[in-house]
This record gives C-alpha cells, structure tokens and sequence, in this order.
C-alpha cells in the first residue's frame, strides 16, 4: 500500500526491482521555488504521487515541479501524478494523514493530462473512438470513464489491430493511458498476442456427425455448457418456465407506430444474426448440437392498445405477456424467439420480446433491441435498413474459446483450488414454510442518490463501479454466515478478446464461484481486495460452471449469485428503461443485480421469504451508505438498517431469535431471574453470582452519579480482566455513561 513519510527519515519503497527514497523526492520538490511542504505517497499499481503546499501563488507550478524532477532524479523516481493541496493534514499523532491526502488527489486526477509521449498519444486517441469520447486525459482512469469489461474487450481489439500486445487484464491493471504506455513502454514480460483464428463453419464436428446433418444449414457446433443447462432447467420446470423470458419496452416516438417497418426491421436483422436463426438437439449427435439454420420464418405480431383507459390498455399488455409467459419454447424451434409491437397512445408504442435464455444474454438482449430500433427508423424514413458491417467473429469462437478452457489443466487447478473453498448458504429458517405456494418474491433498492458517490468511491479506490458494488454484496452476506472465507456466484462472460466480440450475440454467460475473504478491516481494504478477486477470476472465466461443479462432489458450488448490469448500448431517450417489464425466474436462491441506479433482489420463497428480502435491501443500503460516508471506516462492523432490532447471526443449524433490550437491560433480567447463578469466574477459582455482581455495578454506578456522570459521559477504565473489570463496564453503563478501556 502507499508509505508514508514522517519528519526527516527516508522512507525506502522498492517498485519494479527499483529502491526508491521518498525522502529524495520530497527534497528534489520542496526545493522548487514556490513550494512549501511536500509529501511522497505510492499508490496503486505502484504509481508515485507527491503532494505539495505551494509557498504563494504561481502559475505552471506543477510543470516546473516536473522538470525539476526531471532534471534531479532518476527517471524511475519522477512521480506520476503532482498534487497542490492547501495544507498537509496531520491525524491526531501529527503524521501526516495519508487517507485525507488521497481524498484531495480526486479531483486532480480528472483534470486533463495531454500525452507526454508519441505512445501515450496513439493510446489516447485509441481509447477515445472505443470510449466515443472527443479527448481521454491520460491519467483517466479506464473505470472512471465508463469503461467495462465489455468495452474492455473492444478497446483490446482496437489496440491488438494497432499492433500493441495488450490484453484485457492488463487494461484492468494498468487503468490509465500512461500506465498502459508505461507498461507496453517496459515490454521485458510481455508476450504477443495469439493471433485470432475465425472456426470456420462446420469445424467444430467430428465427421460422423457432420455427415448426419439436415439441409439448409448455414453451421453447427456444440451446445456451451452454461446454454445447454439453460436449455434443460426450461423443459424441466414446466410450471416456472425458468429461462423463458419477456419483456416489454415503451418506445417514445413522435410518428405513429408502423407495423410494416418492424417487420421489416425484425427480418433484417435476423437475416445477420446467427444465434437468432438457431436451434437445438440435444440428443441427435454424438454432443448437444446448435444448428444455424440458413434462413427461419419470421414474423411480428402486432398489438392496439389505443383504445380504453390507461388502466385498460395496461391490462390488455399484461395479459398478453401472461400468455407469452405461458408457452416456453422446445429445444427445436426456430427461431427461439417472439416478437411483438403494440400501438400506445402519448407517442408512445411497446416493443416486446419473448425468447430462450439459451440464445442471448442481457447485453445481447439489449444490443438486439437497438439494432431492431435503429433498422426501424431507417427503413420507416427511408425504406433502407440502417448501415451494418459484419463483424469478424462468430458465437461458434465463443464455443471454441470454452472447448479450449476445458483442456486446460491451469483452468481446471484454479477451480479445483476454489470448489474446496465453503459455499456460502442462505440462514436456515429465512425462507417460507414448504406449504406456502411459491409467488414472485422481490424488490428494487434504489440507489440513485448515492450513485456519484459509489462511482467517487470507486475513483478513491482506483477501482470500478462494479467492485464497489459487488465489495457490497459480499459485506452482506458475510454478515448472514460465520464462515470467515465462503464462495458467492458472480456472473461473467467468456467473449473472446478480438475486436467485433462485443457485437456478437448470444449466450456469453457463466456465473463462477467468487472467492470472499471476510477479514477487510476498512471499506477501502474490502474493495481494492474484491477488486484483485475479479482481475485473479478473468483469465478462468471461460471454464464452464457445470464442469466447475464437476471438480467437486457434484453439488453446485453456488446457491446466490450477483449480475453487475450496464447496458450503455441503450438509447434512454427513445426507451423509457425506467417503465420496462421483465418477467422471468430463475433457478438460484438469491439472485442480486444492479443496474441504472437500482439495486434488485429476486429471491425463491422457499429460501428468502418476502419480509427477509426486504431486510436485505435494507442492509445493502446500509452498508453502501457507511461505504461512502469512510472509505477507510470499520468494514468489520455489522451494518444493520435503522430500525433493525434483531442481531444477524447464523450458526448453519438454526435461526436466533430477535433481541429487543439492550445488554444491560438482558445482564438485569438475568439477575432478576437467577440471582444465585455463577455469572464471572476467575481461573484462580473466585467467582460472583448475578446477585452479588449487580450489587457491585449498582455501587459503582451510584458513585459516579454522584460525582456527576450522566448519559453522554465517557469514562476510563484502567483494569486486568476479571470480576472487578466486568463490574466496573456495568456500572458505567448502569450511570448512562460510556466506558473506553485504558492500556
């Protein structure tokens, strides 16, 4: 972590093979006419940041202070980053107070950084047409400018196609422009990039079953692990219909809905599509087999529901997704998917989409639905569909990508090593009664008044949005077990790292088992370190679940699981996000997701009744708000929301029952009940019943009274452990005061 320089010593750091003398530093600074005090701090990734008092003001200060440096020192001791703060804060002990230090560098860090070099430049202007961005300072953090582990995947395609051997890991290590330069500038431990190789159609079967393929079939290849569960949880649990979903969206649109144009618009872009023209067999082939099928019928359904009231025009859309809800799809249809577009009144018309989770993800799912949109308008105003370019990569190199994890003995060790670890499991007695009929058991936190403080939290942690709030998730669920070390689902995706993967739709997904370590002493400690977590799981994420669960005994290594959602793609002043209908279930006991500033919990009944998930909810709000309140606060706390009176614990056999009394009031209760039982004993054998030791807390309650001690009071207590210890922490208590222990 960062060092800190105190008086005159140097502080000696070692980065990269390199000792490094703080004190060396802060000399060279503090030596720049108009500089006063100044301190050396390394921050993450080993980045050196000086932070300095200007002795009066001066223009270009921190350009001065640079060439200084320059000209001093070593070039791998000239800091990072130069930060002009007022004053340096000092704690309590008069050291310096390197976490309000580290608050200060915020905003500095979101000025703009012109590229210092020719590299820095050629990234810059690389991040900025991935990111749609007109300038990228290179000290932007990736994270802190909207970046994700998707447009992760695109960046590193426009880098690879530039010739710098970079991979998705590296962006989340080396989050900025000059830290990536730094990086590929060093090149001694890099490797180049494997070239991408397309499958071509057909390639990925063996010749028995290629030679009992039907016609009209544009490819076939395997079912991925994850979609072919998908497929077989859906024919098994017909009165759920996990994995079929529907949704609707209100699209606003100032011309009237023309139903023509969808059709057209839906036709054309299945036409490009090859997971929307695909179906399944599941026992024809020597595996389960996906056949792209050249050309499917397709058509639209169009809906009226101009007529009535608002409330009837409602019911009329709920009915028909009800009707939707009820007619899952078979493994053999083509396409898995329905489409519907239904004519609203207020410029305003509904787009609905029914369709197997075994062909599309979230972010195919709403990539598709702006596709639909974009093709729409054009072919609706011009009667041409809108610009498209094929990208170089299929779903079937998605496949390939998981057959290719699976021969893997370095993938499969890590997950042998992770399937040891406790899987974390739902308190006994949170769920309903068996006998009690399943129903839809949910709710939605808001967040969005603490969204720009999660994502300032996110930039003082040098992390991401995600990390923080999935730092979070496991915060709460630490506090429902009393495993210090447990598992928890996390959803990821196995997209190949090759430009034009982000456009690819279909089944990307693979929930995985997430390591947590509940021992983070502050909330900065439980970030950054859920933060490594993810960086560790991202080279893995491609080993399917259903063969992790194989490397154990069989049980499935998650019963929750946590889905971070951004879909940036997602055109909010055409679609009303806020007002859209999902209806679909899952199969996990506790399924949480975050997205657009609202946190949502779907839980089965069974496992989490209703009054439990909103207890939840609660907790997640609480721990979220002590996250932003300290960042360097106690992450060891129980955070409970106001209100909550019952403390969480859980032993694995059986739930506890609320407390409502404080403890003096239950140590009173007991005294009441059981004045002679033993209630402190000593190892040399002495010991005081209930009795005898309120009497002595009484006593000493009554004395401090008297020498005016009341409620808000602290008091010193300066004592070994044993009955007089005990005695004096009730008496305190019983004069409304407080007691700290004195070393």
């Amino acid at each position: 972590g960062a060092v800190e320089f105190v008086g005159r010593v140097d502080h000696q750091v070692k980065i990269r093979g390199y000792r490094i003398e703080l004190g060396e530093i802060e000399a060279v600074v503090e030596g720049t006419d108009g500089v006063g005090d100044a301190v050396a701090l390394v921050g993450e990734s080993d980045r050196l940041v000086v932070f300095y008092r200007p002795a009066a003001p001066a223009t270009e200060l921190a350009d001065r202070i640079r060439q200084r440096c320059a000209e001093h020192l070593p070039e791998y001791m000239v800091p990072a980053e130069f930060v002009a703060v007022e004053a340096i804060p000092l704690n309590a002990n008069g050291k310096v107070d390197r976490a309000a230090l580290w608050d200060t560098a915020v905003p500095a860090q979101r000025q703009h950084v012109a590229p210092a070099t020719e590299l820095e430049e050629r990234l810059a202007e690389i991040w900025g047409q991935v990111l749609q961005l007109e300038q990228v300072s290179t000290r932007d953090s990736f994270f802190d400018l909207g970046g994700h582990s998707i447009s992760a995947i695109a960046l590193v395609g426009a880098l690879r196609g530039a010739g710098h051997p970079v991979s998705v890991r590296d962006v989340f290590v080396h989050r900025t422009v000059a830290a990536l330069a730094a990086h590929l500038a060093g090149g001694d431990d890099q490797e180049a990039a494997p070239a991408f190789r397309a499958v071509a159609p057909f390639s990925l079967l063996d010749d028995a079953d290629r030679a009992t393929l039907p016609a009209g079939l544009a490819d076939a290849y395997p079912c991925a692990q994850v979609q072919l569960a998908m497929l077989v949880v859906t024919l098994s649990d017909s009165e759920r219909r996990t994995y079929h979903n529907v949704s609707a969206f209100p699209i606003r649109d100032e011309h009237a809905f023309d139903g023509d144009a969808l059709r057209r618009a839906v036709r054309t872009v299945v036409d490009r599509h090859e997971i929307l023209r695909t179906s399944f067999d599941l026992t024809g082939y020597s595996v389960p087999m996906q056949l792209v099928h050249a050309e499917v019928p397709v058509d639209v359904t169009l809906l009226d529901l101009r007529d009535g009231t608002d409330e009837e025009a409602e019911s009329r859309l709920r009915a028909y997704l009800a009707a939707e809800r009820s007619r899952p799809f078979t493994p053999d249809q083509v396409p898995q998917m329905r489409i519907a577009g239904a004519a609203g009144r207020n410029d305003t018309w509904w787009f609905v989409l029914t369709m197997s989770h075994g062909i599309l993800e979230g972010w195919s799912h709403h990539s598709l639905l702006m596709e639909i949109l974009d093709n729409y308008r054009s072919l609706r105003d011009t009667g041409a569909p809108a610009a498209f370019e094929a990208p170089p990569v299929r779903y079937a190199d998605f496949v390939a990508g998981e057959i290719e994890a699976l021969a893997s003995a370095e993938d499969r060790d890590y997950w042998q090593d992770v399937v040891a670890r406790p899987v974390f499991e739902l308190p006994a007695g949170w769920g309903e009664d068996e006998s009690v009929p399943e129903y839809e058991c949910g709710t939605r936190v808001p967040l969005h008044d603490l969204m720009d403080d999660l994502r300032e939290l996110a930039s003082r942690t040098d992390t991401s949005l995600k990390s923080v709030l999935l730092a979070a998730h496991l915060k709460v669920m630490s506090q429902l077990t009393a495993e210090p070390v447990f598992t928890s689902g996390l959803v990821s995706h196995g997209r190949p790292e090759v430009t034009g993967a982000d456009r690819v739709y279909g089944m990307h997904l693979n929930t995985l088992p997430f390591v947590h370590d509940a021992g983070a002493r502050t909330w900065r400690e439980l970030i950054r370190n859920t933060f490594a977590g993810e960086l560790e799981l991202w080279p893995h994420r491609r080993y399917p679940l259903p063969a992790v669960q194989r490397l154990g005994d069989g049980r499935r290594p998650i019963e929750i699981l946590f889905n971070y959602l951004d879909f940036e793609q997602v055109d909010t002043e055409r679609v009303d996000f806020e007002d859209a209908i999902y209806e679909a279930s899952g199969e996990f006991g506790l399924h949480v997701s975050t997205l657009g500033g609202v946190l949502n919990i779907l839980a089965r009944p069974h496992q989490v009744s209703y009054p439990n998930v909103l207890r939840l909810g609660g907790m997640y709000r609480t721990v979220l708000e002590a996250m932003v309140a300290d960042v360097d606060g106690d992450a060891s706390v129980v955070c409970l929301p106001p209100g909550e009176a019952s403390v969480v614990l859980a032993d694995g056999a059986s739930a506890v029952e609320p407390v409502s009394r404080s403890v003096l009031a239950e140590f009173e209760a007991r005294a009441a009940e059981a004045p002679s039982a033993e209630a402190v004993s000593e190892p040399d054998g002495r010991s005081v019943d209930f009795a005898g030791l309120d009497a002595r807390a009484a006593a000493i309650g009554r004395r401090l009274v008297g020498r005016g001690v009341g409620a808000g009071a602290v008091v010193g207590v300066l004592l070994d452990r044993g009955v007089e210890l005990v005695a004096s922490m009730l008496g305190v208590w019983k004069a409304g005061a407080a007691f700290v222990p004195v070393d």
